[in-house]
């Protein structure tokens, strides 16, 4: 059973989940779901799902080969500690897969369709990519089938850990005090969407912000600095077709313009990599800010400009 098929099960609490985000929102004076945005969001998730009803990746075939013929442990879902090891060992594969959606172009051509909504709401939570049967970035998940974990309840995790997720996509939730930091929150996560420097590529984790924090992706939501979701460089249009498409097109665009020798650059390197050096990636982009930061505040304050800010 794929993870679909149980998403499909939480159905009527995510649509009960968007209505109380609207009307909440409403109330508070708030617009939190926009026609264009919405309705992009809408059409996509119906096309992805009627995709994923399609046979046209390999990664469950793949992976369930792998734990018939070569699974290194005889793992039995009856042990207590099943689960609790299944959960940790999915949370850090979930972790890398996440991260790796954002740091392998080839990867984030699929996942770069869930961050291009530029309002942070319910329903994008389940904005997802058109392409991952042909990305395949799943087959990060493949080692836990290796270990003896069965496939089935590999794709269960993956579906709860989902479920878990689509709280997170709102702006009506505040900072949940000693929980941000262990658990990913509604905060932690509008971190991760935000396309402002010092937020690109951070708080990857599912359910758990503890690998961020052990590989140093951790980042929480300065009160100081509003988070601005997107892309860094939007796609420009509310057309499904466009959206789901648009960093395949960017990618043969660049694979035209460039020598053979440049492709796996421009295929495996991050979003944002030239061959030059001069790409935006998210890594060049933080530290411009971090630096433009360092400078700001290092710059001596003359007498007269401190003069006029005492006025």
């Amino acid at each position: 059973m794929s993870i679909y098929s149980y998403l499909i099960y939480f159905g009527p609490v995510f649509l009960l989940m968007i209505a109380a985000e609207y009307f909440i929102g409403r109330a508070r004076g708030q617009s939190l779901y926009t026609k264009g945005d919405t309705l992009a969001s809408i059409s996509i998730a119906v096309v992805q799902r009627v995709i994923s009803m399609l046979p046209l990746s390999i990664v469950p075939l793949a992976t369930l080969y792998a734990f018939e013929n070569y699974r290194l442990f005889e793992l039995e879902v009856t042990d207590w500690w099943y689960w609790p090891a299944l959960f940790l060992a999915f949370e850090f594969a979930y972790y890398w897969y996440h991260r790796l959606s954002h740091e392998v172009r080839w990867l984030w051509a699929t996942h770069s369709v869930h961050h291009s909504i530029e309002e942070m709401n319910i329903l994008a939570a389940y904005r997802f990519g058109w392409t991952g049967w042909l990305s395949m970035g799943s087959l990060i998940f493949l080692p836990l089938s290796l270990l003896g974990f069965a496939p089935v309840y590999v794709a269960l995790m993956f579906a709860l850990n989902l479920m878990y997720q689509s709280w997170l996509h709102t702006n009506l939730i505040p900072k949940l005090g000693w929980v941000e930091g262990i658990l990913n929150t509604p905060s932690a996560h509008r971190v991760h969407h935000a396309v402002n420097p010092k937020y690109l590529d951070r708080n990857h984790g599912g359910v758990l912000m503890i690998y961020d924090r052990l590989f140093g992706t951790y980042q929480p939501e300065d009160v100081d600095e509003p988070c601005k979701y997107g892309l860094v460089k939007p796609v420009g249009s509310f057309n499904p077709i466009r959206i789901a498409l648009h960093e395949w097109i960017n990618i043969l665009r660049d694979l035209r313009a460039n020598p053979v020798r440049h492709w796996p650059g421009f295929l495996f390197g991050p979003p944002g990599w030239q061959p030059d050096g001069t790409g935006e990636t998210a890594k060049v982009l933080r530290a411009r800010a971090e630096s433009k930061s360092t400078s700001s505040t290092n710059t001596p304050i003359n007498a007269k400009s401190f003069e006029a800010r005492q006025a």
